[in-house]
């Protein structure tokens, strides 16, 4: 058993929380590792002069946020942190395999038309000027090319309000350094993208999971946070959510917006795959403009290396957005910021972006067929399904055994915000095989180990 006495003579709140926020931060800073044995409720409750029951309790909301997990008859153990493992080996990949786990734009013969323009780009007489120090934010027309993007598919807004960032995930980055500080409580979707769990460790931030259902978020959920905590923000994938590829209705936007309002939280908005949906309510953001940061980027929509994203925000966040660009990557590469304006203004990033929308919905057409009759989310436009496994698999279970039969997809406890594996799904991407027959057998090959039913589910997790 570990010895550990948390320190919470001077914190503030409820002596339980003061408990749970200091085994987060000491397993932050390396005093608990994964695997140690934490003490018992009632040594630990003698140690602080606390009940028994709000040990008990700190140990609870210790579990909810994932830092630990009790085993009967053996104890309370902190937790491995969530791993991005599997989204992270694809170009490790076992040769044969078929890789299904990143979500990847869709190839499509429209992409070819990419090359033509970063050839006209670097032969042009200002590839040079692109090589030197620009302005934080980006240069006006690399912003006003951001804002055409928008409007061209539906969010109306203007060069003043863009800021240039190096992809849509740097601008997660700056918005959250931009309005919150070490130590704040953020919220999210209990599955949500896992990158946003590594941006709050990277700034401090507590990041906590909001209760859920089929449209995403739940208002009330969202509220009682706010009540609980001064939450600072709320991340949102409102446009085919990753990793449920839900499109959330615009009623539940509305409510969202309105609680953000009533708790002035700032709205941190991810639409990355929201170009790919044909039909999409407006932005979260729209209904609580003063408080939205939208944030956009091409790498699903255009092309996955092309690292340029677009953040619109409101008007006295400008400067905080600069210093937190300041303080990341100096700036976004111009060079890069100048063939995406570029691709824009030319057409081909919308006729790209078309081609990866076809070509989706095709490969999406041989998932539904491949699990007809499975329970499965996948919404018009994804790239990706969720697909929720039958009883008594365990994510990682299926994973395991998919990995064993050739086919890399994720787990669900990657996504999870708080208690890990509570959810028992996998997400299966349709990319980014060129090869239409190497996806069909992918799919062939877990729709059978799903129709092998629970028995032999049983024996492959003995």
């Amino acid at each position: 058993m570990t010895k550990w006495t948390p320190q919470i003579a001077e914190a503030a709140g409820p002596r339980y929380m003061a408990i749970a926020d200091a085994l987060a931060g000491d397993i932050t800073e390396g005093r608990l590792k994964p695997g140690d044995r934490l003490p018992t409720h009632r040594d630990l409750a003698w140690h602080l002069g606390v009940t028994v029951g709000t040990v008990s309790r700190a140990y609870a909301e210790a579990e909810r946020r994932g830092l630990t997990a009790g085993e009967v008859g053996r104890g309370t153990f902190v937790s491995a942190p969530a791993s991005n493992e599997h989204l992270h080996r694809w170009n490790d990949a076992p040769p044969g395999s078929i890789p299904m786990r990143s979500s990847f734009p869709i190839p499509c013969p429209e992409e070819s038309a990419i090359a033509a323009v970063m050839a006209r780009c670097a032969a042009s007489p200002r590839a040079m000027e692109m090589l030197g120090y620009q302005p934080q934010r980006g240069r006006p027309e690399h912003r006003q090319a951001g804002a055409d993007w928008l409007t061209q598919n539906g969010v109306e807004t203007s060069g003043e309000q863009i800021t240039v960032t190096a992809g849509a995930h740097h601008g997660m980055l700056v918005v959250l350094a931009a309005i919150t500080r070490p130590g704040d409580h953020i919220v999210a979707d209990s599955l949500t993208y896992p990158g946003m769990l590594g941006l709050a460790r990277l700034l401090g931030l507590r990041l906590d999971g909001l209760a859920r259902d089929r449209e995403g978020p739940l208002p009330d959920a969202f509220e009682d946070a706010c009540r609980a905590h001064d939450v600072k923000a709320i991340y949102l994938c409102p446009t085919l959510h990753n990793p449920t590829s839900v499109t959330m209705p615009d009623e539940r936007r509305r409510a969202l917006a309105a609680v953000a309002r009533r708790y002035d939280v700032g709205i941190v908005e991810d639409d990355v795959f929201g170009f790919l949906a044909e039909d999409r309510p407006p932005p979260v953001g729209s209904h609580a403009p003063e408080l939205g940061y939208y944030i956009v980027g091409l790498s699903k929509t255009v092309s996955a290396g092309l690292r340029v994203g677009y953040v619109v925000a409101p008007d006295d966040a400008q400067l905080r957005l600069s210093q937190a660009i300041n303080s990341t990557c100096w700036m976004a590469c111009p060079l890069t910021a100048e063939i995406a304006a570029e691709l824009i203004h030319s057409g081909v990033a919308a006729e790209v972006a078309a081609g990866r929308r076809r070509a989706a919905a095709q490969r999406r057409d041989l998932a539904l067929a491949a699990f007809r009759g499975w329970d499965f989310e996948s919404d018009p436009g994804a790239n990706f399904l969720w697909l929720h496994l039958p009883d008594p698999w365990r994510s990682n279970a299926f994973v395991e055994e998919a990995e064993r039969r050739g086919v890399l997809i994720t787990p669900s406890d990657v996504f999870q915000v708080g208690r890990r594996d509570s959810v028992h799904a996998v997400r299966v991407c349709f990319g980014p095989s060129r090869d239409t027959e190497e996806l069909k057998r992918g799919l062939d090959i877990l729709a059978g180990v799903l129709q092998e039913g629970p028995s032999y589910a049983f024996s492959s997790m003995v």
